[in-house]
């Protein structure tokens, strides 16, 4: 049907396009070491006023990071047992940042791209230093991701078309 929105075989663009997010963040981890792979979306963020109820955005513009869609790979070590990596990515998908704020919200507006590692590295002797005068204090969900053994963490925006 033309300008419905549904392909020939019944499912919407919306569900299609969600479905090739899916595959590529899982692709990420399956062709790579990587042990888990997320997309945020910015999205404005909800507001409340007095008896009106919840209003979408406001005066100021005010934008969000949400959890879209992400994929963990199982650790054959953990299949039967207690997975933390799994716990941490759960906990993850949670969370929300302000657009502009923190490590998220500053490489989602800033357009730049943010390693982050569990040990110093030669190229960044002193991570804490490096954090505290690059972006705000590491989130505290980060701390889970490190205890349970993820080594290293990059964060870069995806532009949109």
């Amino acid at each position: 049907m033309v300008g419905s929105g549904v392909g020939g075989d019944g499912r919407s663009k919306e569900a299609v396009g969600m479905l090739a997010l899916h595959d590529a963040l899982r692709n990420v981890c399956l062709n790579s070491d990587w042990t888990y792979s997320v997309f945020w979306t910015i999205r404005p963020r909800p507001r409340c006023r007095g008896g009106n109820g919840c209003k979408v955005g406001d005066d100021s513009g005010n934008l969000m990071l949400m959890w879209e869609d992400g994929f963990c790979r199982t650790r054959a070590d953990e299949i039967d047992g207690d997975d933390q990596v799994r716990k941490a990515f759960s906990k993850m998908s949670i969370q929300l940042y302000n657009y502009g704020e923190g490590l998220m919200g500053k490489v989602a507006s800033d357009k730049c791209h943010k390693w982050v590692f569990k040990e110093p590295s030669e190229c960044e002797p002193n991570v804490a230093n490096y954090w505290q005068s690059s972006f705000d204090a590491l989130p505290p969900e980060w701390n889970d991701q490190f205890a349970s053994g993820i080594q290293a963490s990059l964060t870069f925006p995806i532009p949109l078309l």
